[in-house]
């Protein structure tokens, strides 16, 4: 990606420029897109969103996973517009917080999306009529006549581009503001680790609101000439058939989606496909050897985070298993004890980041300048995860304190300790990491009810999925007549992580419908 096509528009007009004939992306089985196809509906729809909003101004997405996805994100981009993408399960109070706190001007949403009333109740809210995209009430329309005199805003590295929620690690979802420079920085870093090139075949199945989808996938495979298989949710018991149906040569991965697929039955064709690579993380060692040696397919691990991107990236021809790579030349990276002393090589300690140019990180979180401030110790960013550098290589060893860490996600123990304290019946609750089969964690929480109170983990469980985003509701339940404490009387988690989980504890995946899929 050369260094003037900095915002995802420029990536898109570069390559419908280069390309323009050549398929960028499709979903299987409904449709397939052209890199000028893109181009002409993000032109459309940015000239049908200009009267509306203007460089800087905010644009709420509700929009599913797909090609109108994309060609939004290029829409917004293309007017120099800041764009907020919002989940179809965050909380309804979340999502008007964001709003609020964001001052977005507009609400764009898909007619599907729409069927639910909270894009309506979100764009009252901005002052401005829900915009949109299709379906009988469309206001934004694929042919504009104006759409031909739109080209993508000029903008500087450090303009914001794009608002990403986090779970972080104080509690409700903060807003992390991204500037032009960073999608941009981290497509260029995937593309130089993956080494993708014009015969590659992406498949993504991670929803368009995760950071994976756009700036691992969509954008590198724009800047590199591949192009993207956008399924609608990952399958583990249909990804094979559709990596050879599609010819797919490469996927990104959670620790997660490739224990699900060892978890499969093995089968006489799980060599028979032409994919070749993988990218993400987490990936023990152990993961990438049963990985390779029963799909033949090579895991290139790395390491990132929402608010700097890649921080360590594993290159093709450079593999070291069980490490998250080498660290990338567009930060510096120092771990430190707990009174922030650099530590020696191989020791154990925080990870700190600090990018080499300001566009390479976020630009804070938005209305949160308190959350920010604690972000960083002076221009290193804190990452609240420990690791150790060994020869320039950087092996992640989890989270500190508190934090827990489910697929992909940080969770805040005490949001969903505050959760569980709002049910009626509960009096005391504590929410911890336990170790998942599926690496990372699963969360355990433990509940004292009130006297005479009545309560069943169902019940708790219910409350739960309905206040909280489905990766941050606990999967263990566990209800006790006490939790520990220490001797200052505050909860004593250490003791209840040490414990692990109960042998009588409640176990949702047991007890609700599982899935092998993400969506």
């Amino acid at each position: 990606m050369r260094e003037e096509l900095s915002t995802f528009a420029q990536a898109v007009w570069h390559r419908a420029r280069w390309m323009p004939d050549a398929e960028v992306l499709r979903v299987p089985g409904v449709e397939v897109w052209t890199a000028e196809q893109l181009r002409h509906r993000a032109a459309a729809w940015a000239a049908g969103l200009s009267g509306s909003i203007g460089r800087g101004d905010v644009v709420v997405t509700c929009v599913d996973s797909g090609p109108d996805a994309v060609a939004l994100t290029a829409a917004v981009s293309t007017l120099g517009a800041v764009e907020l993408p919002l989940s179809n399960d965050l909380p309804e109070d979340w999502a008007h917080h964001l709003v609020a706190t964001t001052a977005a001007r507009v609400v764009v949403a898909s007619a599907h999306r729409a069927q639910d009333a909270l894009p309506a109740r979100l764009a009252r809210r901005t002052g401005h009529p829900l915009q949109l995209l299709d379906g009988p009430h469309q206001t934004l329309h694929p042919d504009h006549p104006e759409a031909h005199s739109v080209a993508p805003a000029e903008l500087p590295p450090t303009a914001p581009a794009l608002i990403m929620t986090t779970s972080g690690t104080t509690g409700r979802a903060k807003a992390a503001l991204l500037p032009v420079g960073a999608p941009a920085g981290q497509a260029r870093r995937v593309t130089r680790a993956m080494d993708y090139g014009p015969d590659d075949v992406l498949l993504s199945y991670f929803p368009w609101h995760h950071i994976n989808a756009r700036h691992a996938s969509l954008l590198p495979a724009l800047i590199s000439g591949a192009r993207v298989v956008m399924a609608p949710r990952f399958s583990a018991s249909g990804f094979l058939d559709l990596v050879r149906g599609e010819q797919v040569t490469a996927f990104n991965f959670m620790g997660a989606v490739c224990m699900m697929l060892l978890a499969q039955p093995p089968t006489s064709r799980d060599r028979d496909h032409v994919l070749t690579k993988a990218y993400g993380g987490p990936a023990p060692a152990r993961l990438v050897h049963d990985f390779q040696e029963r799909f033949g397919v090579t895991l290139r691990q790395a390491y990132a985070c929402t608010e700097l991107g890649d921080v360590a990236t594993t290159a093709m021809d450079d593999l070291r298993p069980g490490a998250a790579g080498r660290t990338v030349a567009d930060h510096d990276v120092r771990i430190v004890d707990e009174s922030g002393r650099d530590v020696a090589d191989g020791t154990v300690g925080e990870i700190l980041v600090r990018p080499r140019r300001p566009e390479f990180a976020f630009l804070g979180y938005v209305a949160d300048a308190e959350a920010t401030r604690r972000a960083w110790a002076g221009p290193w960013f804190r990452t609240r995860d420990r690791g150790r550098l060994v020869d320039g290589w950087l092996h992640v060893e989890g989270r500190l304190g508190d934090v827990i860490r489910r697929r992909g996600v940080n969770i805040d123990p005490y949001h969903v300790e505050d959760v569980l304290l709002a049910h009626p019946a509960v009096a005391e609750a504590a929410a911890v990491a336990v170790p998942s089969e599926l690496t990372e964690d699963e969360v355990l929480a433990v509940v004292v009810p009130r006297d005479g109170s009545r309560i069943t983990a169902e019940d708790l469980w219910s409350h739960c999925r309905a206040a909280l985003p489905r990766a941050v509701v606990p999967r263990y339940l566990s209800i006790e007549a006490t939790v520990p404490h220490t001797a200052t009387h505050k909860l004593d988690r250490a003791a209840l992580r040490r414990r692990g989980i109960p042998p009588n504890v409640w176990d949702a995946e047991s007890s609700v419908p599982a899935t092998t899929e993400i969506s």
